[in-house]
């Protein structure tokens, strides 16, 4: 029987001056030891629901309180399957949600050491599609890239129709 690994985590954003979002990528080490940007997540501890587990691992990984993140619709699940041929064997499901970061984002730091090697935010959508490796988290973020710009549309017609009823 294989045993996969339930993880979470979340693609942060926060909306710049321009009202476009800006998003958080953890630099880390690979193991092939190259550098990648990958959005923040890890293993759900026991007892502990998804949603917690997202925020927690999102705190811990980028030095972003709890309380500076709202989080969002659930975006994703990517699944990880190793066969035998690979070295590092990792079976691994991951849950990602769409979190808004509510703070001043140059508070925002990541200490280098064990596999973080520093944040890189303030990332527009197309540097985030040019950052990162992985097929499937370049997709994760132009959902969320997508997701959001259908909210704003959707808050500019609600807004407008409120104003014509004024």
């Amino acid at each position: 029987m294989v045993n996969i690994i339930q993880s979470a985590g979340g693609v942060v954003y926060y909306i710049a001056d321009d009202k476009e979002p800006r998003y958080l990528l953890i630099k880390r080490y690979a193991i092939s030891k190259k550098i990648e940007r990958v959005a923040p997540k890890w293993k759900i501890e026991s007892g502990e629901s998804i949603e917690d587990a997202a925020l927690r691992e999102i705190s811990e990984e980028a030095g972003i309180p709890i309380n500076s993140m709202k989080l969002g619709a659930k975006l994703w699940v990517t699944e990880l399957r190793s066969d035998e041929s690979h070295k590092w064997q990792l079976n691994k499901d991951t849950t990602y949600f769409l979190v808004e970061y509510t703070w001043d984002p140059d508070l925002v730091s990541i200490e280098d050491g064990g596999w973080f090697t520093g944040v890189y935010m303030r990332a527009t959508i197309s540097q985030v599609i040019n950052l990162i490796y992985y097929q499937d988290i370049r997709e994760l973020f132009r959902k969320a890239y997508h997701l959001l710009q259908n909210r704003n549309h959707t808050n500019k017609v609600k807004k407008d129709f409120m104003q014509k009823l004024d």
